[in-house]
Parts: structure tokens; sequence; C-alpha cells
């Protein structure tokens, strides 16, 4: 199964890169502009701390729903020069929960979000670089006693954030990987997440760009109800091939 793996998930990484092409994750809001944009041209290795922090912040608030409700939510906090960490550290939580309403369970985010700017501010005089510089085990535990942060959150932090390379593990992971029948979808988090960082070249730019071409397949194709037709990964498909 090892040799199978090791083939397999580098494959598989091809055939989704050679269909969709870069996706220039993760987005950002440009300086004057009220929308995050992808940046496919060229991968992005250093990160602004407003970028590191926005990056942060759509990771939470990206939790339980769709990305465009998200951008919703960033282009509020955009348009009131709030998108950094001294702004929302320093705003009312009620107001904070305003502004991020159409990302949904925005009273709950909000806290959290304070939650975490607070810690910044008091421990790292709020920047949100000298956390994300800190050690890959230690920031990981320290991002995981966080409040709203669980394992996915924690490392699409530490991979599009910290660009430390640590494989993100999603519903979407789950989903394809199981009707490729590469793996037992209900397996837990950290046994799927050793299942990549064990067969793959422990690189950032590969991490960054194979979670990013899975999300896309799984809103392109690979949906709850697929559309095994046009899916570039048809040949290799478990599920497809058993239709």
């Amino acid at each position: 199964m090892s040799d199978l793996l090791s083939k397999s998930l580098p494959n598989t990484y091809g055939l989704l890169f050679e269909h969709f092409g870069p996706q220039g994750w993760w987005p950002t809001t440009p300086r004057g502009e009220l929308r995050p944009r992808y940046y496919p041209e060229a991968f992005r290795d250093h990160l602004l701390p407003e970028e590191q922090w926005e990056i942060v912040v759509g990771a939470f608030l990206t939790q339980n729903t769709a990305w465009r409700n998200v951008e919703l939510a960033l282009g509020n906090l955009s348009a009131g020069g709030l998108l950094n960490l001294r702004g929302m550290h320093d705003l009312e939580w009620d107001e904070l929960a305003a502004l991020i309403r159409p990302s949904g369970f925005f009273n709950q985010k909000s806290s959290r979000l304070k939650q975490l700017a607070s810690h910044i501010v008091d421990r790292y005089d709020g920047r949100i670089d000298a956390l994300l510089s800190r050690p890959l085990i230690g920031l990981r535990r320290e991002l995981l006693s966080t409040p709203g942060i669980g394992p996915e959150t924690a490392d699409s932090i530490l991979l599009y954030a910290a660009r430390y390379p640590f494989f993100v593990v999603d519903a979407y992971t789950r989903r394809i990987f199981g009707r490729l029948g590469l793996f037992d979808p209900d397996l837990n988090y950290a046994a799927i997440q050793s299942i990549f960082m064990d067969h793959l070249p422990q690189e950032v730019q590969l991490f960054d760009e194979y979670h990013a071409l899975l999300v896309r397949l799984a809103v392109t194709y690979c949906k709850t109800r697929p559309q095994c037709e046009n899916c570039c990964l048809q040949e290799l498909c478990e599920y497809r091939n058993h239709l």
C-alpha cells in the first residue's frame, strides 16, 4: 500500500495541476482594494504581517461557510480600514460581529477573533509575525490551545500564513480520496495527514498547491453529487469505475 501511495499521490497531483493550473492560494486583499485576490502567477514564500493576519482571519471565518461569504466579511473589514490586528483588537465585540456577519456564526467568530488578537497583543506586542515565527511544534500546540482553532484551522494557518510544510486535511480531502479508493475517508485527521506527509516531499509550495487543487476539484466536479464524466481523475477513480 505504501508503494501505491508513493506513486498515486504525486500522480494525482500532476493530473490536477495539468487540468486546473496553479491556484495562487491563500488569497489576500491588496492595499486600496476591498476583495481578496489570488496569485497564480507566482508562489509567494514571504508574506507581509498584514497578509498573515488576513489569512488567520480568513481561516477562522471560513469555518462552516462558503468562501464567497468570507469575502463579503473581509470586504466589510477592508472598507472600514479594520483588516489588521490592532484595528480588530480595539474594535468592540458587537461591532466586529456586525462586520463579519456574512460569514455566519458571527457572534462566536467575533469572540474568538477578539481572544486571539488580545493574546497576540499581550504576548507578542501585537506582532502576528512574531507568533508565526515560532518553531513548528510549539506554534501548532499554541494554536490548538486557542478557542476556535482545531487541527484544520491550525494547519491552514501553519501552511498558508506561517509557510510551514504541514498538509491540510478537510472534508474535500476525505471525499476525493475515499472515492479514489486510496484510503478510508473515516480515518482520523492525523492518520490522513500522515499519509500525505509520509508519501510526498515536505515542500510548502507542493502542500499549498495540492490542498488548493483538491478544493478546486471538489467544488467543480467531485461534488456531493459528482460530475464524473468531466473529471480529470476519472481514469484513476474507483467510484467512477464502479458506476
